[in-house]
């Protein structure tokens, strides 16, 4: 994390338009491998295809055969029905290895496609939690400055705090925490902010655990805030209502929307 704290506001914006980038490249593979499993998709169908077309030649060969053997044994010996049988074997043991062939394909294209997928997934792990980084680092060092909450001057900051109770059955990370004589706040931080990955109810439910993990702070006003470069609309009204600040980022300033906030 140390990498970003010198970075400037061009680098900053360098930085989120080479990820933005990454991302239609992203897109483009993603577009490509849908591509790609469709061409499988036809190809597999078509070997299917062929394969019925093959079943069926071979069912029309041997009821040829049939009614070559019921002629010849009229007029010759048991030979012909031996031959019958051998290439009545021949075209069976022909549409058995052709069947294995296209299931063999069929399951080595679904393999691949599942490794591409999960390297893919792997991939985009790895942009997520840079991006993450370099938002928490942004949002850290601009409170640091001041260190300036919800119309209340902190006089400490702390980030990435992990709180356990004594015997390990109760938990709890923090990405920012700032205190002061009264008062606490517990900044959540993400790089985009949404309902997928945050939660009004387990952020409300975080001040009831800091309380008894540290009961010199149980009669303090504890704050809870949410700090993102982007926010979902409908998460920004949920978070309000709920009475929890957000912190944005505007251009080159970062900005508090506290008006509705209250105290847990």
């Amino acid at each position: 994390m140390n990498n970003y704290k010198n970075l400037t506001w061009e680098e900053i914006g360098e930085r989120f338009a080479q990820t933005e980038q990454l991302f239609k490249e992203i897109g483009q593979f993603i577009k490509e491998t849908g591509q790609q499993m469709k061409k499988t998709d036809r190809r597999l169908e078509q070997m299917r295809i062929a394969t019925d077309e093959r079943m069926a030649k071979s069912d029309a060969k041997a009821k040829e055969s049939l009614a070559e053997f019921r002629k010849d044994l009229r007029e010759s010996d048991q030979k012909s029905l031996a031959e019958f049988r051998k290439d009545l074997r021949e075209s069976d043991q022909r549409s058995k290895e052709s069947l294995a062939e296209f299931r063999k394909d069929l399951r080595e294209s679904d393999q691949r496609s599942k490794e591409r997928l999960d390297e893919l997934g792997k991939y985009l792990g790895g942009i997520a939690h840079s991006n993450g980084d370099m938002a928490e680092e942004y949002f850290y060092n601009t409170l640091k400055k001041d260190k300036f909450f919800v119309c209340e001057k902190f006089d400490k900051i702390s980030r990435n705090v992990t709180y356990r109770g004594v015997d390990y059955n109760l938990k709890m990370e923090c990405d920012i925490l700032l205190f002061n004589g009264k008062s606490a706040a517990i900044i959540e931080v993400k790089y985009n902010a949404k309902t997928e990955n945050i939660s009004v109810e387990k952020l409300i439910s975080r001040v009831a655990i800091f309380k008894i993990l540290y009961p010199e702070y149980k009669n303090h006003n504890i704050y809870l805030g949410v700090a993102a470069m982007s926010f979902k609309k409908s998460l920004i009204k949920e978070l309000h209502q709920a009475g929890i600040a957000t912190i944005h980022q505007v251009g080159k300033k970062m900005v508090i929307y506290d008006k509705d906030v209250k105290v847990f």
